[in-house]
């Protein structure tokens, strides 16, 4: 009979989790000794958010990830990091350590329980898709069964709480295999599939919006596929960006509404046929909803709905939709040629740096080899305007929006894919969060390229109408210096040549680099340009 927490390695290690994010803590070291037997290697880091940001972007990835921490103290401290995977669809699996059965029947004041010995599984679930505690032996593979096929089936994250004295329990397997979570009618998806074709054929302007489930699911060559065969301009949302490859001539940019390029929001806003694929209606991506979209002219598929003008679709699994819209023989086609492909909204430096001037450098310095990982305020308004090439990937939490992912993200995004080199945009508040992380990646031989926009305040609260407010303002720091103390590189940057001269030199380099780029506190990128004017005028009603 197999053993509890083997059993659930061996089953996530043939689902190609290879890493496993997390502190080991007193009630998890039985879970850690056992994660130590398997062939999934261990990766500890320096804080529990830390730990949750790292595993998302390798769950993003990957398709799965893994995230084992100790209870309470360590559980309880990674719930932001879950609850950002849970918002951006991400397939995490949370293993904590816990207290023995037999501990919570004979002990009522175990350090580390808050309320009772149950609440940390009831606040995770709160954002996850699944939690259980794993204490039967009998129903133990059952419950693990269904929370790896909940993570992968719809992209969520998922809780798993292992009591100590149960580590190496002998469980009972499931005897017969567990039906599948969602499953396709074939009548409904024939009746979505024509009801789609005939609006793509009666359509004069029809366009195609690609989101983050695009990627979550693996359907980028589908979607090209799709795109290639209508000849269609495609463009994406924020959180969506980089599943559909930027340097592909039908590619036109980002939509944001209002705050994002006036051709990419009037091509997508005056279609008359919007086919949105694995889109998240949210604000940031809708550029603080300003996005005026006619449901009776959309068609909008997601893993959760499926929706046609005003009707609605049940069990048609999102993947099954996408693989018979491409392979369907009667796909109208149109002339691609009258598409204007992404043109972005920034020029070089000719002496100091810039945020537009920073962009630039990026869009020349970021090739098929490159991870890109922003952080959320001006870092993830400037990818609008970054290029990214066929093959890249681009992570950030363009919804949930938690500070401090991109560190952390980029050390998680390399382990998951080592043959592409991570960038990280990240600013200075943010990197104040989760900065340490890097020595992280010194020990792991990692050696992600990590940009500090350096000047002094929260950015996006500042271009918000909060310009003289203190509260905006945080403690200047020398990330260059930094950067050596941590065992890295660091550059210290000033002008558009002293950019190029250290993106050259850390690409050279065989461990991570912080370029310090100092800049003015009211130089921003050209869609937190947009967006403060938008947010302005709101203010003012």
């Amino acid at each position: 009979m197999p053993q509890l927490a083997p059993h659930i390695f061996e089953l996530l290690h043939r689902q190609g989790v290879q890493h496993a994010f997390g502190i080991p803590g007193d009630f998890a070291l039985t879970l850690y000794d056992a994660l130590a037997e398997s062939e999934i290697e261990p990766v500890v880091m320096t804080h529990e958010p830390c730990v949750g940001f790292a595993a998302d972007a390798y769950s993003r990835m990957r398709g799965i990830g893994l995230a084992v921490v100790t209870y309470g103290v360590g559980g309880l401290n990674m719930v932001n990091a879950v609850a950002g995977a849970y918002a951006e669809k991400s397939p995490l699996v949370v293993l904590s350590g816990g207290p023995g059965v037999k501990e919570r029947q004979e002990r009522g004041l175990l350090h580390h329980k808050v309320k009772s010995f149950d609440t940390q599984r009831r606040v995770y679930e709160e954002v996850t898709l699944y939690a259980a505690t794993l204490d039967d032996p009998a129903t133990a593979d059952a419950q693990i069964h269904k929370a790896i096929d909940s993570a992968i089936t719809f992209k969520r994250p998922v809780y798993l709480e292992i009591p100590r004295d149960r580590v190496y329990a002998e469980i009972e397997e499931t005897s017969h295999p567990l039906p599948p979570l969602k499953q396709t009618d074939p009548d409904t998806l024939s009746e979505a599939l024509a009801e789609t074709l005939d609006m793509l054929q009666q359509a004069q302007s029809p366009v195609l919006l690609v989101g983050a489930e695009v990627h979550r699911f693996g359907l980028q060559e589908r979607v090209v596929a799709i795109a290639e065969k209508l000849g269609l301009p495609v463009c994406a949302t924020m959180l969506g960006k980089s599943a559909f490859p930027e340097g592909h001539p039908q590619y036109i940019g980002i939509y944001n509404g209002e705050a994002g390029d006036p051709y990419v929001r009037h091509r997508v806003e005056d279609s008359d046929c919007l086919l949105m694929v694995g889109v998240f209606l949210t604000d940031i991506n809708l550029g603080m909803f300003t996005a005026h979209l006619d449901p009776g002219r959309t068609i909008s598929v997601t893993s959760e709905r499926l929706a046609i003008e005003h009707h609605e679709y049940v069990n048609v699994r999102f993947e099954d939709f996408i693989a018979a819209l491409e392979e369907h023989p009667d796909l109208p086609q149109r002339d691609p040629a009258a598409i204007v492909s992404m043109r972005p909204r920034v020029a070089p430096d000719s002496s100091s740096v810039s945020m537009g001037g920073l962009i630039y450098e990026l869009n020349q310095f970021i090739d098929s080899d490159t991870l890109l990982v922003t952080d959320v305020g001006d870092p993830l308004f400037a990818a609008d305007d970054i290029r990214m090439q066929a093959g890249t990937s681009f992570l950030c939490p363009a919804f949930y929006a938690s500070m401090g992912f991109a560190v952390p993200g980029a050390i998680g995004a390399q382990l998951a894919d080592p043959f592409r080199r991570a960038i990280a945009l990240v600013g200075d508040g943010a990197f104040q969060m989760t900065g340490m992380e890097l020595i992280t990646a010194k020990r792991l031989g990692l050696n992600p390229i990590v940009i500090v926009i350096n000047n002094g305040s929260f950015t996006s609260l500042r271009s918000m109408g909060h310009e003289e407010a203190a509260f905006v303002n945080i403690p200047h720091l020398d990330y260059a210096q930094l950067a050596t103390v941590l065992g890295g590189h660091g550059f210290a940057i000033g002008t558009g040549e002293e950019l190029r001269q250290a993106l050259r030199s850390a690409r050279a380099s065989n461990s991570f680099s912080i370029l310090d780029v100092r800049l003015a506190a009211d130089d921003i990128s050209p869609a937190l340009q947009h967006l403060s004017a938008l947010f302005a005028k709101t203010l003012k009603g």
